[in-house]
């Protein structure tokens, strides 16, 4: 590894990678669902349905 590679470099790849909060806009690692419409987004702790971070592939 050089001198001038960053160490954080393949952390922000990876968080790249992860959907946002369409509420704060933070990277979600995953979704608590407390019902049938209802959520919690983490590490934020923003609410939401479950349904909006579906992704369209």
């Amino acid at each position: 590894m050089s001198s001038d590679a960053d160490p954080d470099a393949d952390s922000d790849d990876q968080l790249s990678l992860l959907p946002t909060c369409p509420t704060c806009g933070d990277p979600v690692s995953f979704l608590t669902v407390t019902g049938p419409h209802t959520g919690i987004v983490n590490p934020c702790g923003c609410s939401m349905p479950p349904g909006l971070l579906e992704r369209d592939d």
